[in-house]
Parts: C-alpha cells; structure tokens; sequence
C-alpha cells in the first residue's frame, strides 16, 4: 500500500509554420507555444485491492494553427489563444482474484482566451467561448471477469455530456449514454470471444467534418465482433 503525491511543469515550442497553398500569400505564421501545469496523489490500498487517482490540470496554448477561410479561400491562421483545465478521477477495485470493477470521472473546461475570427464578414470575439465538439463531463464504469481459463465476460456503460457544436456555442447537442458487452472462454492455448461496441446503437456527431461547414462526422453504429486467438 501507498500514497504518492506528484506535480510536473512542462512548456512546448512549434517553430513558424508558412501555408503553402496555392492561393495563399507567403506569410509566416507565429510560432506556436504551451504550458502546461498537472498535480495529483495516486494510492493503493487494502493489500493492493484499490487503486486510485486524482489529478489536476491546466494547459494554457497560444498561436495555435487552424484552418479557416479566409475571402472564401482555405487558409490557415493563428488561433490566438486557448485554455485546457479540468480534473480526473479513475478507481479500479480488485474485488476477487478475477473480478475488477473501473470507475472514472473527468471534468474538462476547454475555453477560448483570445481567439477572434470572421462570421459572415463580421469579426467575432470567441473569448469566454467553449471549444467545439468538447464534452465538459465524461464517465465511465465497467465490470470485468477475467479469470486465467474458463468463462470471462465484461460489461461498459460510459457517459458523455453535452457539448457544442460551434464556435459561437449557439448549438447545443445533447448528453448520451453508450455500453458494450462481451463474453469469452479462454484455455492454455486459444480464447473465443465475442463482443459489442456500442449496442445501444447510439449514433451522435463526434468530430466534425472537412467536407463542409455545420457537417459532423456520427458515432460508428452498433459493432458485434467474433474471434478466435491462438498461441503457438
């Protein structure tokens, strides 16, 4: 059993980057940079049966290069200046000698500091802003049953809030809940298994797309998986 207390600084440096395209005049762009703070405590307790963490973090990023259009022809520009910051739990028990329960927590607030970018010939301070596509709240528990040979199985339920869609945080999409299951035998020599992601058949936007403005890429649909390993 212990109890360690941890705490780090690291900064970053991106030297200037120049857009290449076609289209684009040659301007050097400024050199991107970050700084990052994180500090925690880590435990194991009850003869090595529960583990746990705790961490706290903030990572501050300026110039960052993104893509935007600019008099309706792709460019990149500095992004001015964002702001990561959240903390995170995770605890995993060792219940039985086969049998784990994980649990975790995450609260990020990932914030515009100083961006400002064109709306429709109208120039619009963002700071203040969430990042797009973003979640502020993610969760997760899952229970598994791993014993060295026979029957195994494991079960997952992960939450993930409601995050906006844009830059201006004018669309909202809602929270939603995924889960996945599956269930094995494992011998000396070979594992059958089967197994589902996301049988809920949850289908949310995760990231947006390249193709157009306000096009979002949907969460994979409901995936059931066969195998079968061997060991030589």
């Amino acid at each position: 059993d212990f109890i360690r207390v941890y705490a780090d600084y690291r900064n970053a440096f991106m030297p200037a980057a120049m857009d290449f395209g076609l289209d684009a005049s040659p301007e050097i762009l400024q050199p991107e940079t970050a700084d990052s703070y994180e500090a925690g405590v880590k435990t194991r307790a009850f003869g090595g049966r529960l583990d746990a963490e705790l961490s706290f973090f903030q990572m501050d990023m300026n110039n960052l290069v993104v893509s935007q259009s600019v008099d309706g022809v792709p460019a990149l520009v500095n992004g001015g200046s964002e702001r990561f910051r959240g903390a995170e739990v995770e605890i995993e028990a060792h219940v039985e000698d086969a049998l784990f329960v994980r649990a975790n927590y995450a609260l990020h607030d990932a914030r515009f500091r100083d961006y400002v970018q064109d709306f429709d010939g109208t120039p619009t301070q963002l700071g203040g802003k969430r990042l797009e596509m973003s979640p502020r709240n993610l969760a997760s528990l899952g229970v598994l049953w791993a014993p060295k040979k026979g029957f195994g199985a494991h079960a997952d339920v992960e939450y993930v809030g409601s995050l906006y869609l844009n830059k201006r945080n004018t669309a909202l999409a809602p929270s939603y809940v995924t889960w996945s299951a599956g269930i094995g035998y494992r011998a000396r020599r070979f594992e059958v298994r089967l197994d589902g992601r996301n049988l809920g058949d949850r289908r949310p936007p995760v990231a947006e797309s390249e193709v157009g403005d306000a096009q979002y890429y949907r969460m994979f649909a409901r995936h059931v998986e066969a195998s079968v390993r061997f060991e030589f």
